[in-house]
């Protein structure tokens, strides 16, 4: 049992509690991984176009969302360094939106994108649910997993569940974007996409494991911790169906299912993407 005995009080050994909330976005980094292998089998240029426009409209909206949440920091007069990192985050949602616009511009040879409405793809409240433009018909699954990650926080317990939530929301996205920077290149597309995936990762690599060694020392008990962790598995579970939709379902239903009973049973092997945060 990871407990400290101090002063009469059962109380959680730090180390541990590191490892588990990294380990909680490396389970999903090795999950993703199997959705990402999936769509590299099974490629065509319905897949590769709609991901790759999705994925590029996701970053609009996270580059939409950060500014919003740097002009709510100035209006309330927040420290100047934090209005700072919020105009950083959304310049690097930029970066990454501009490469995988370029690298679609690039294979579509000019002609327009006909992934429909996929603008509001990455339509997010300030409260990071969807927005009106997240359409259900079209992404239930991604509508989903923003609704769940929206109700989750909302519902929480403690704001250190709240945080703990955030954190699995940001971190799981480097997750998925260093797997996908590890892909087979087999054709220039493969190859401009594994190399921008690969500096999206590095860019990303702080983002939720920055906040590890912080929830760490507040995690009130090893109760509250086994709490995160059922709903965290909830989290990650609709987020690896969303991905697998955004990929046109290269996996199929039973397949999913099996998968998902795979990753709840820990039967996936992670991977360790914060080693130098726990170690």
């Amino acid at each position: 049992m990871a407990l400290d005995r101090k002063a009469g009080k059962n109380e959680m050994d730090e180390k541990f509690v590191r490892e588990e909330l990294a380990g909680m976005i490396e389970r999903y980094a090795g999950a993703a991984n199997r959705v990402a292998m999936a769509y590299s089998e099974r490629r065509n240029r319905d897949r590769d176009v709609n991901w790759l426009a999705l994925q590029a409209t996701k970053e609009y909206g996270a580059m939409v969302f950060h500014s919003g949440v740097m002009f709510r920091k100035a209006k309330n007069m927040e420290p100047l360094e934090s209005i700072q990192k919020s105009s950083a985050d959304s310049f690097e949602e930029a970066e990454h939106y501009f490469g995988y616009m370029r690298i679609l511009n690039w294979y579509l040879g000019g002609k327009p994108c006909e992934v429909p409405e996929m603008w509001g793809y990455g339509d997010v409240s300030d409260a990071f649910a969807p927005g009106p433009g997240m359409k259900k018909t079209l992404w239930p699954e991604h509508y989903g997993y923003f609704d769940l990650g929206a109700r989750l926080a909302r519902e929480a317990s403690s704001q250190w569940l709240r945080d703990v939530i955030m954190m699995n929301r940001e971190g799981a996205a480097v997750g998925f974007h260093y797997v996908m920077g590890q892909l087979p290149v087999t054709d220039e597309f493969s190859d401009r996409i594994t190399k921008h995936e690969r500096g999206v990762a590095a860019d990303e690599l702080h983002h939720g494991s920055e906040m590890i060694p912080k929830l760490a020392r507040a995690a009130p008990s090893l109760e509250a911790l086994e709490e995160a962790k059922r709903k965290v598995i909830d989290l990650h579970v609709q987020e690896l169906r969303q991905r697998n939709e955004q990929f046109l379902h290269p996996l199929t239903p039973a397949e999913m299912e099996q998968f998902e009973q795979d990753f709840r049973q820990k039967r996936i092997e992670p991977i360790p993407l914060f080693s130098a945060v726990v170690g």
